[in-house]
Parts: C-alpha cells; sequence; structure tokens
C-alpha cells in the first residue's frame, strides 16, 4: 500500500513540474500609409517607445483608406484591408492594435508595452521560415499546450514581415520598419483546435510564393495565435533566411549592374554584341519602365524618385534580377 501511494506522489509531482505557464509574447500591430502625414509624425514617437521593448512584436499595415495610392498597400491591398477590418478599424489612419485591443491616445507611452508583459498563456508557440523549391516560402507553426487550459477554438494568423524598407513616401517618411507583405494563410486566419493535452503539441505549414519585390534576407514570419473573440493568446517570431540583407551589384555574373547605389544612370555590363530586356519594378512590384539596349549601354533613372528598385534584365531565356537604390 505505502508503494502504491509513493508511485500516486510521483505521478502527482511529475503532473504538476510538467505544467508550466509560459510567457505571453506582446505583438503590437500597426496601421499606418504612406500617404498619410499625421502618420508621419506619430510613428517615429511609437518606433522609439518600441525599441525599448526589444521583447515584443511589431508589424504594419497599409490599408487603402483614406489613402488609396499607397504603394504598400498597392502591393497587397486585399489583404492589408483585411486585417485592419478583421479589427474594425478601417477608415483612419494611424491606428495601433497591442495584444489584440486598440490603443488610444499617444503611441509614446511606454505603459501600451509595459503593461501587457509578465503576462502568461497555457501555450507555448514556435515558428520556422525555409525557401522551398519552387521559388515558395514555407512556415511552420508548432503549438505546444504547457499548462491547464479550456480554450479549445483557436485562429492561426500569420504575415510574412520585411523588416526594413528604404523609400521617400509621400508623407515624408523615407524608413518604413516590419512591414506586412503576405498572409500565409490569406485574408482571414486559419481555425485551429488547441492541443488537448499538457505535453500535446499541433503543428501546421503552409507556403506561399516568393515577390521578387522582397528583400529575402529580410522577411520573416510572425505567427499569432487568438480564441475565437479575437483574445491574444500567444505569438512567435520566426527565423529569417540566410540571405545578405545588403543590396549588391552580381559581379559574379556575366550580366551586372553598376552603380549601387545609383542617382542619374545605371550602367549595364553586358556583352556588347547582345540585346537586353531591361524592366525596371518599384518594391510593390509594379512595372515602371520596359527598354532595350545594348551590353554596355547606360539606364537613365533620373526621373525615378528616392527609393528602392529591382531591374529584371533578359536575354533569350535567362532572366536575372538585380536590386538597387536610388538616391
Amino acid at each position: 500500500m505505502k508503494s502504491l501511494k509513493l508511485i500516486w506522489v510521483l505521478l502527482i509531482s511529475v503532473v504538476s513540474t510538467s505544467a508550466q505557464p509560459v510567457a505571453q509574447t506582446v505583438v503590437a500591430e500597426h496601421f499606418t500609409n504612406t500617404y498619410c502625414s499625421v502618420c508621419a509624425s506619430r510613428n517615429p514617437g511609437l518606433y522609439t517607445n518600441y525599441a525599448n521593448f526589444p521583447q515584443a512584436l511589431h508589424v504594419a499595415y497599409h490599408p487603402s483608406s483614406p489613402y488609396a495610392a499607397c504603394p504598400l498597400n498597392q502591393h497587397n491591398k486585399t489583404e492589408n484591408d483585411a486585417r485592419t477590418n478583421f479589427y474594425g478599424i478601417f477608415g483612419a489612419t494611424p491606428k495601433l492594435v497591442v495584444q489584440a485591443k486598440e490603443v488610444s491616445g499617444s503611441f509614446t507611452n511606454a505603459s501600451i508595452f509595459q503593461n501587457e508583459l509578465g503576462k502568461t498563456t497555457a501555450f507555448e508557440m514556435t515558428a520556422k521560415l525555409s525557401e522551398i523549391a519552387g521559388n515558395n516560402l514555407e512556415i511552420r507553426v508548432v503549438i505546444r499546450k504547457k499548462d491547464a487550459s479550456a480554450l479549445t477554438n483557436l485562429t492561426l494568423y500569420v504575415p510574412l514581415v520585411e523588416d526594413t524598407l528604404f523609400f521617400a513616401a509621400n508623407n515624408g517618411e523615407s524608413k518604413h520598419l516590419d512591414v506586412f507583405r503576405k498572409s500565409f494563410w490569406g485574408v482571414n486566419p486559419l481555425a485551429i483546435t488547441a492541443p488537448v493535452n499538457i505535453g500535446d503539441s499541433t503543428v501546421h505549414t503552409q507556403q506561399i510564393a516568393i515577390n521578387g519585390a522582397w528583400n529575402k534576407g529580410r522577411v520573416y514570419g510572425i505567427a499569432i495565435l487568438q480564441d475565437n473573440s479575437k483574445n491574444h493568446v500567444q505569438a512567435a517570431k520566426s527565423n529569417k533566411l540566410a540571405y545578405p540583407t545588403s543590396i549588391q551589384h552580381h559581379t559574379t555574373s556575366s550580366v551586372f549592374i553598376t552603380p549601387n547605389p545609383a542617382t542619374d544612370y545605371l550602367q549595364l555590363h553586358g556583352n556588347g554584341n547582345n540585346r537586353y530586356a531591361v524592366a525596371i519594378q518599384d518594391i510593390t512590384g509594379r512595372q515602371i519602365s520596359r527598354l532595350a539596349i545594348n551590353g554596355g549601354d547606360r539606364i537613365d533613372i533620373s526621373g525615378l524618385a528616392d527609393g528602392q528598385y529591382i531591374a529584371y534584365i533578359q536575354h533569350g531565356s535567362t532572366q536575372q534580377a538585380f536590386k538597387f537604390i536610388k538616391n
């Protein structure tokens, strides 16, 4: 009998030590617009405030209202607008949602982050980003139950974020942080069932096609777990891909462009006997110009606004992409 009691005590001890709540990761979902002058005046204060809380995550969406001309909205209008409508705040910028709750008042108040620290949840979450053959990105999210919880029905939303974009926006902003690019599961979060028992886990994977406008060395995923009432449950940031974040010309190729950054022109280095088709796109994927030139010719970019672009250079069936900065 004593041995049975001892086993029972040991079992209780194992269960109690394995049940461990984990810290919630704080997420700030920021709704801004590159044509919004109020955003330009308020965003720097938010970024300074956010920088003091490195344990928090941030993503910036660019809805089409009230400024539909925003190029970061036009890159993915449907999904930018969908996340704004998810919180019922479509129609005005800037807006800030921290832990699924809209922030009223100043964005510079440290309490908007400080008050959310130290809270716990029953769920641990990790996210891994990989590049898959076929020009795709894959996100792998693992959700593990670490403590008792009555939550059953959850939603998973995973935006792909580019950490920094450099271009001169209409409202005067030149540096754009944690820009939303694409949702892995589209306009609506993925409905999932929470793990049942402590120690159980669920795995969710999804792929999206890589867009040439993205800097692959700067993108990452943010997995956001919520309940059916949109309350924040947990979040996790993925790794970044093993690509350089600087923009360089490709001198190892038989075709490349210089200088970078550039002001008035790009020099095409290639076979002078060949004719090359050149297409220039902005960071949203919108084509700015298209021309045909010989290897060794110059490409006039003096009319472009300052910012980041991609030059696609094609000869025959071979096409190469080169990112460059106009300044």
